[in-house]
C-alpha cells in the first residue's frame, strides 16, 4: 500500500487525499500496527496531509469501535467516514452521496451496495459506534474478538439489523457478480489496481471505473487464488457424478484402483509451493483434484510444506475413511489451523450412500471422521453432498441434520451442485441454477490444476487433456499466462464445445 505505483502516488497517498476531500471533515485517524505508523505519519507529512494516529498491535473489530468511538469525540463530529487505506480508488463524489444520505435520512450507518469493494466507504453515525461496540463485548464477543477484516462492520450490524436505520446508496448498474476488489492489502488486489490505473486515464467516477474493469482480462485475471494439486492417483472409489475412474482407465489402460497408479512426489511439490507462494500471495491450496489424498503416504508432509508459507493454506476433499486419531494429531501439528477439511458423505441413508459411491461403502463410516476431526479442527470440517437426481429426496434431511448448531459439524456444510464435466457425464442435476446472463469463467481466471505428473490443464473440467504445460518443468507463471488467451475468448462469448457445455463456469472457489 505505501508502493509509489500510481504515477509516483501510493495507494495510502491516494487515500489521504481523499481523506482530506470528504465534505465536513473534521480530522483524519489513521488505525496502524506499530510496523507501519512511521512510515503512515511520514508519508502523510509529505502529502501535506494533517494525521492523527493511533496504534495497536492487534487491531479487533471491538478495539476498532472504540477507536472510532474515541476519534469521533476527539474530533467533534457527528459521524465518522471509514475506509481501508489501501483503496486507491475512493470516490470523492460517492463518498459526498453517502454523506448527503445518512443526514437526510438520519441513518445511523450508510454504505453503498453494487459497486466493487474499494471505490466506496461507509459512514457510521457517532450514537451508533459506542452500541456497535457494546454489541460486539456482549452477545457477538466472538465476533468482537476477531481481527478485523473488510466487512467486520457490516458483519456486525448483520446480527441484528432490524435494531438499526441503515440507508444504501445504490450502483446503477450491480457489478457484484465480478466481485471486484480493488485493495493493495493481497497481490491480487494490488495487480487489479495497477491494470485499472493504467487503463483508465485518470477516471475517478465509481461508475466508469466499474465499467472498464469489467471490460479488462489484466482485472478480471489477475493471479491464482486456488491451487487444485493431484498428490495421489489412487482411488478406491466409483462415485456416480465423478468421471476420473473411467477417464484414467481410458489413459492408462488400468484403474485409479490399482497399486500401479502413480503420485506425486513430496520432492516435486516443495518447488512448486515456493511458486504458488511467489506468484499468488494468498492462495488456498488443495489436495485433492483426483484421487484419494490420505492414500500418500507423505500425505502429513504435503500439509506441512504448504502451511509453512505464510499466506498459503490447506484443503482436503476425502472420503472420510482413512482418517483415524493419530491422523488427526499429526496433522494439527503440521498446519494448526490452516487446514480445511471437505468430508464427501452425500447421502442421509446407507441405502443412498451406496448408490452414490459404490462398492461397500458406509455412510457411518465416513460420518464418524466428521466429529473426530471436528476435536482437531474446530470451525473447519464441512460434511458435502454432491445434489444429483439419486439423492434429491434426502437433501433436506442431511440440510437438517448437519446445520442444527449439535450436530458433530456444529451447523456447517457444503451442498454442491452436479457437474456433468462438460458432457462428459449424463445430466443428473435436479435443478438449473446457472445465470440468465453467463459470466466470465471463474476457473480460469482463479484456479490452477496441476496433475499428478505435472500437467496442467486448462481447468478442471478437461481432466487429462488440453494441457497447457507442465509445473514440474516449466514455472507456474509461465504455465498462469498461457490460460489468459482463453479468458480474453471467454469474455466474448467465444467457447469451444467443452467450455459451451460447462455449467460450472459460476461457480467459485475462494
Amino acid at each position: 500500500m505505501f508502493e509509489k505505483a500510481f504515477d509516483g502516488e501510493s495507494a495510502y497517498d491516494r487515500a489521504l487525499l481523499w481523506a482530506a476531500s470528504v465534505p465536513g471533515n473534521a480530522g483524519i485517524f489513521i488505525f496502524a500496527a506499530p510496523g507501519n505508523s512511521a512510515l503512515c505519519g511520514s508519508e502523510a507529512q509529505k502529502a501535506g496531509v494533517s494525521v492523527v494516529i493511533t496504534e495497536n498491535s492487534s487491531w479487533t473489530l471491538t478495539s476498532l469501535l472504540d477507536g472510532i468511538d474515541s476519534a469521533a469525540a476527539q474530533a467533534g463530529a457527528d459521524a465518522a467516514v471509514y475506509a481501508f487505506a489501501d483503496c486507491p480508488f475512493l470516490d470523492k463524489v460517492l463518498t459526498g452521496e453517502l454523506v448527503s444520505t445518512h443526514e437526510k435520512y438520519a441513518a445511523e450507518y450508510t454504505f453503498a451496495d453494487g459497486y466493487p469493494y474499494g471505490f466506496a466507504s461507509e459512514v457510521l453515525d457517532k450514537g451508533t459506534v459506542p452500541i456497535l461496540a457494546e454489541l460486539s463485548r456482549t452477545a457477538q464477543q466472538k465476533l468482537g474478538g476477531t481481527a478485523v477484516e473488510r466487512n467486520s462492520i457490516g458483519t456486525l450490524l448483520k446480527t441484528d439489523i432490524n435494531s438499526f436505520e441503515i440507508e444504501t446508496v445504490l450502483a446503477p448498474k450491480d457489478w457484484r457478480l465480478y466481485r471486484l476488489e480493488f485493495e493493495c492489502g493481497t497481490k491480487a488486489g494490488f495487480s487489479a489496481c495497477r491494470a485499472l490505473y493504467d487503463s483508465s486515464s485518470g477516471e475517478t467516477d465509481a461508475e466508469k471505473l466499474s465499467e472498464t474493469a469489467a471490460g479488462l482480462v489484466t482485472v478480471l485475471k489477475t493471479v491464482p487464488g486456488f491451487y487444485n494439486v493431484q498428490i495421489e492417483s489412487r482411488c478406491p472409489g466409483t462415485c456416480t457424478y465423478c468421471p476420473y475412474p473411467e477417464e484414467f482407465q481410458k489413459k492408462y489402460g488400468f484403474p485409479p484402483s490399482s497399486d500401479k497408479a502413480g503420485r506425486m512426489t513430496i520432492a516435486q511439490f516443495k518447488p512448486l509451493v515456493k511458486q504458488m507462494a511467489e506468484l499468488s500471495g494468498k492462495a488456498v491450496v488443495s489436495l485433492s483434484a483426483w484421487g484419494e489424498p490420505l492414500l500418500h503416504p507423505d500425505f502429513v508432509d504435503f500439509v506441512k510444506t504448504v502451511a509453512a508459507e505464510d499466506d498459503l493454506s490447506v484443503m482436503v476433499e476425502t472420503d472420510g475413511t482413512l482418517v483415524t486419531d493419530e491422523l488427526c494429531r499429526a496433522v494439527k501439528a503440521a498446519a494448526g489451523g490452516k487446514m480445511l477439511w471437505i468430508i464427501s458423505l452425500d447421502a442421509a441413508t446407507e441405502e443412498t450412500y451406496r448408490k452414490m459411491r459404490g462398492g461397500n461403502a458406509l455412510l457411518s463410516q465416513a460420518a464418524a471422521s466428521v466429529p473426530l476431526l471436528q476435536e482437531y479442527f474446530p470451525g473447519n470440517v464441512y460434511p458435502q453432498l454432491v445434489r444429483t437426481n439419486t439423492n434429491e429426496n434426502e437433501l433436506e434431511k442431511f440440510y437438517r441434520y448437519w446445520k442444527d448448531d449439535k450436530s458433530p459439524s456444529c451447523g456447517r456444510l457444503i451442498i454442491q451442485k452436479y457437474d456433468s464435466f462438460g458432457g462428459l457425464l449424463p445430466d443428473c442435476k435436479p435443478a438449473d441454477l446457472s445465470p440468465l446472463e453467463r459470466n466470465p469463467c471463474w476457473h480460469i481466471r482463479r484456479d490452477m490444476t496441476i496433475l499428478a505428473d505435472g500437467s496442467v490443464p486448462l481447468c478442471r473440467e478437461y481432466m487429462f487433456n488440453n494441457i497447457l504445460g507442465n509445473a514440474f518443468t516449466e514455472k507456474l507463471a509461465s504455465v498462469w499466462e498461457r490460460m489468459t488467451p482463453y479468458v480474453s475468448k471467454d469474455m466474448n462469448g467465444r467457447y469451444d464445445e467443452k467450455c459451451r457445455k460447462c455449467d460450472e463456469y459460476y461457480t467459485f472457489n475462494f
